[in-house]
């Protein structure tokens, strides 16, 4: 009886995620037999809500996601398949979630069985200006690569950043963001771009992203760990005109009782005059 009670409440208690199922069978997916779902199964679909699709039979292969013709916006350019992965998983950025209810979705990739597509809860703090969010594993020269289309629609004259968000804890790792490999390709690295403990900030305002982008499908995030542990990369955001950006502050030193770190992510002791990173703000000392 005291085990029957104790289940109940166990049950009472816990928290059950929500999930949809938007299909579920067997689906032998090739480049030439892609999967096709109707918009209509995203109707109730959120921002930030985690999109899986299930599958078997798939070594070393490449899935990719699709919609209206293209690679679906807020995705990865292509998921690699492992011997020991049955599903993949991304989560819904707005522009995401705007193609997926207007077009659907296409599985496509080669030799896999898809089993089933559902979406549920994911992350919060999604907001109009993540172009991509997810988990990605940065260990040796590991390259996170998005689809070109995540910016769709961007005006850049209103962007002053992107953000590389991650979970290094560290500025001490390399980062290289680019849009090809070899010359010219390269848009900022870690002595150019703004680097703190959550995330790393290439500025934008002297680079023309139409033409960085205009004869490219992808942007590359290449990071290396260096001396420290792997981490997930887990967002790429817009900094836009001070709405989510790191407008800077006029400050006096001594009235600022917190830790200062030079654009470089080198901690100041004593700041002098000039810009540095406080509690992830750009603050002008004067």
């Amino acid at each position: 009886m005291k085990k029957v009670f104790l289940l109940m409440c166990l049950m009472a208690t816990t928290v059950i995620a929500s999930a949809t199922d938007v299909w579920e069978g067997e689906h032998a997916v090739n480049w030439d037999n892609t999967l096709q779902i109707e918009k209509g199964k995203f109707t109730d679909m959120k921002v930030g809500d985690k999109l899986v699709i299930e599958f078997k039979d798939a070594t070393d292969k490449v899935i990719e996601l699709h919609s209206n013709g293209g690679m679906l916006p807020g995705t990865r350019f292509e998921h690699h398949i492992f011997s020991d992965q049955s599903s993949v998983e991304v989560f819904a950025t707005p522009a995401m979630l705007a193609s997926l209810k207007e077009y659907g979705l296409e599985v496509c990739g080669a030799e896999f069985t898809a089993t089933k597509i559902w979406y549920g809860d994911g992350k919060d703090n999604v907001d109009e200006n993540t172009v991509w969010t997810g988990y990605f594993w940065m260990d040796s020269w590991s390259t996170l690569e998005i689809t070109k289309n995540c910016f769709a629609g961007v005006d850049w004259s209103k962007v002053k950043a992107i953000r590389f968000y991650s979970e290094a804890n560290r500025t001490d790792y390399v980062i290289n963001v680019l849009t090809k490999w070899g010359d010219g390709g390269k848009l900022g690295d870690q002595t150019t771009m703004t680097m703190t403990n959550e995330y790393a900030e290439l500025n934008v305002e002297n680079i023309i992203m139409e033409e960085a982008l205009a004869d490219v499908d992808r942007l590359m995030i290449q990071c290396n760990k260096e001396a420290g542990e792997p981490f997930n990369f887990t967002a790429v955001v817009l900094v836009k005109d001070g709405a989510t950006g790191i407008d800077a502050t006029l400050v006096n030193s001594e009235k600022v009782n917190s830790q200062y770190f030079n654009l470089a992510g080198q901690r100041v002791a004593q700041p002098t005059q000039g810009l540095y990173i406080v509690n992830g703000k750009k603050v002008l000392v004067k």
